[in-house]
């Protein structure tokens, strides 16, 4: 298994994390709270993202099939907001909080996580397939 199938999948968490601080930032929160976004969302999206990478490389789930990448974000997008709920309450106000509604928050995001599956699996695999598209002629002129 090459490792190098994590990077996609880490790429978009990261990208998510980069649009969702740079998003902070245009509403008026200062730097310091849209970095803490940034990395509070971006760091767990991209860790699931990676993993969710590693798991299709190594054909525990199939590739490019939207229903087994729904369900891994059906579990995984709702730990990646909690631990960017948790963070951000940690480094803002000093005290771990959790959402009042800590069912409410988990389904709804659990609702949300369809949508990101979807974009995640679109650009995941458009960067993927970059990537092995580049490694391909790498590798032909190295095995000679």
């Amino acid at each position: 298994m090459d490792v190098r199938e994590a990077v996609p999948g880490a790429a978009v968490g990261l990208a998510a994390g980069v649009v969702a601080g740079g998003l902070a930032a245009l509403v008026g929160q200062p730097f310091s709270w849209a970095l803490v976004t940034m990395c509070a969302l971006g760091v767990p999206l991209a860790l699931l993202g990676g993993g969710l990478g590693v798991l299709m490389a190594s054909g525990r789930l199939p590739r490019g099939r939207f229903a087994p990448v729904a369900l891994f974000w059906l579990v995984g997008f709702p730990l990646a907001r909690l631990v960017h709920e948790i963070s951000v309450s940690l480094v803002l106000t000093g005290q771990v909080r959790l959402p009042a509604d800590l069912a409410g928050f988990l389904a709804y995001q659990g609702l949300v996580s369809l949508g990101w599956a979807i974009g995640f699996l679109w650009l995941h695999e458009r960067i993927a397939l970059r990537m092995r598209t580049r490694a391909a002629p790498v590798a032909a002129t190295t095995s000679r």
